[in-house]
C-alpha cells in the first residue's frame, strides 16, 4: 500500500516541525542552525523561508507509516543499486 505525505500531519510551526522531525534525528539539527541563522537576524521573510523548507519533512515525519515505506523501498532497490555501482 503506497503512503502519501499528508499535509495536515504537522503544524507549520517552529515547535510542531521540530516535534515531528525528532523521529528524523539526522535533520534535526540542520533545521535548528536555519531556524537559529533566521532568526539571529530578525528576518521575518527568512524564518518564513525555513518553514517552507522544512515543513514538508515534518509532515513526511508525521505522516504514520510514510517513512517506514520509504526506507523499506530504499532496502530494496540497495542491492540493485550496489550490483551496478561496482
Amino acid at each position: 500500500m503506497a503512503h502519501d505525505v499528508d499535509p495536515n500531519s504537522c503544524e507549520r510551526t517552529p515547535e510542531a516541525i521540530r516535534t515531528a522531525l525528532q523521529r528524523r534525528p539526522e535533520w534535526l539539527p540542520s533545521f535548528e542552525q536555519d531556524w537559529l541563522s533566521a532568526a539571529a537576524d530578525f528576518d521575518q521573510s527568512a524564518l518564513e523561508g525555513v518553514l517552507d523548507k522544512w515543513f514538508p519533512f515534518a509532515c513526511a515525519c508525521a505522516t504514520p507509516g510514510y517513512l517506514e515505506e520509504v526506507e523499506q523501498t530504499a532496502q530494496r532497490m540497495a542491492p540493485v543499486d550496489a550490483g551496478r555501482c561496482g
